[in-house]
């Protein structure tokens, strides 16, 4: 899946000079204290952001320093990963056994299944601070609550940034111990650039490429390692809104990953992703961006991996549970205790009892910032247009008219 970025320029043609990749590098190493030699496949991973960067706009002043601070925060970042690696072999040798991979597209109930089964406590889930500061490993020394808090300034700034954003997704307003997707993950690798960790870059996202999965993969398990080394045995739930494209090289990398995959009348969906698209992307952009235009060429590209993702033989692959998100609404603790159901994990009444609790809290109610009322037409989008471009994938799993 790609995303075409818009041509946006942020000041005149000849007042800013590109980022400076080697100057990079080395203010990278003093900042993070790793000064050895990077290999090769991350430098080209940084090389190449850094030219997209340069290629999609005319950064100038304050601006430009603001997005090459985000870029040497992220590489030192990286630095210091592999340095705590190498400084501690152990964490090579843990074991990241039947971990759970809520994935489907956006807007579709990934964001609750994820938060219910993070109530488990026999599980764990990467969280905003892990992904801003992960370095020392959380088993290696006791984690100060100012370390969280610092973490939490940035989601602040992201959230102040972007007025509008907790309306559609209040989730973010957990702070430092938000739960996170996969994508973030990616990102510490430079193998794309999600906003969460790059929201001073004034452009759409440069998405994982798909030939790239299986090392996005390999960076993915050590990151989970690098977070339970000589911590208390627990299984991992992770949330990510692209493995759905590469379900063959996720179960390579995690043979014995189980899947919860939910389904939504596209219809509904895509109104809903282009406006927190908007939000979020208008604000880093400083709303030069046409998303009328955007939108019908945002949705073809959506609709056409999706045709080729439910080609799949991993689609109906036992290991994937498929839910229908009007069942999910319905009673989202019935699908969690089906999972686990399904795959013989242990469901204890303490688990049932705190997703109780979690759903009955108002800190968690999804209206907490207030509704918003979703629609097509700034978008450039019609009922039509979506249900012909996703008519294979409704079919499928029983969606919009052919439920």
């Amino acid at each position: 899946m790609r995303s075409r970025s818009p041509d946006i320029r942020t000041g005149s043609a000849g007042d800013g000079t590109p980022i400076d990749v080697e100057r990079l590098f080395h203010s990278a190493g003093i900042v993070s204290g790793a000064f050895d030699r990077l290999d090769d496949g991350l430098r080209g991973r940084v090389e190449k952001l850094v030219s997209w960067v340069n290629g999609q706009v005319v950064m100038a002043g304050e601006r430009k320093e603001e997005v090459e601070l985000q870029l040497r925060k992220l590489l030192a970042t990286r630095l210091r990963l592999a340095a705590d690696r190498k400084r501690i072999p152990a964490i090579a040798e843990e074991r990241i056994e039947r971990p759970i991979f809520v994935i489907g597209f956006a807007r579709t109930g990934t964001t609750l299944i994820h938060s219910l089964l993070a109530e488990d406590p026999r599980a764990r889930a990467p969280l905003w601070w892990h992904t801003h500061d992960p370095s020392p490993p959380p088993g290696e020394v006791p984690v100060v609550p100012e370390r969280i808090e610092y973490t939490g300034r940035e989601l602040d700034r992201l959230v102040a940034q972007t007025p509008g954003l907790l309306t559609m997704h209040p989730y973010w307003d957990k702070r430092g111990h938000c739960l996170i997707e996969d994508e973030e993950i990616f990102t510490l690798d430079f193998q794309n650039a999600y906003p969460t960790l790059l929201y001073r870059m004034p452009a759409l996202a440069m998405i994982l490429d798909a030939g790239n999965a299986r090392e996005a993969y390999g960076f993915h398990r050590q990151f989970l390692q690098h977070l339970q080394w000589n911590q208390e045995p627990k299984h991992w739930v992770v949330k990510g809104i692209y493995h759905q494209f590469v379900l063959e090289e996720l179960f390579e990398a995690y043979p014995d990953a189980l899947c919860i995959w939910p389904h939504r009348d596209p219809v509904e969906v895509h109104p809903s992703t282009m406006a927190i698209t908007a939000v979020l992307y208008g604000a880093i952009t400083n709303w030069q961006m046409d998303f009328r235009e955007l939108g019908p060429a945002f949705v073809q590209g959506i609709a056409q991996s999706v045709a080729q993702a439910i080609e799949s033989p991993f689609v109906d692959d036992p290991r994937i549970l498929h839910v229908d998100f009007r069942e999910l609404v319905r009673d989202p603790i019935a699908i969690v205790r089906k999972a686990y159901g399904r795959w013989g994990l242990d469901y204890g009444p303490e688990f049932e009892a705190r997703m109780k609790a979690w759903l009955a809290d108002p800190a968690n109610a999804p209206d907490r910032y207030g509704r918003y009322r979703y629609t097509m037409e700034p978008y450039g989008l019609t009922r039509e247009m979506i249900e012909t471009a996703f008519e294979g994938y409704c079919r499928r799993f029983g969606l919009g008219k052919f439920a």
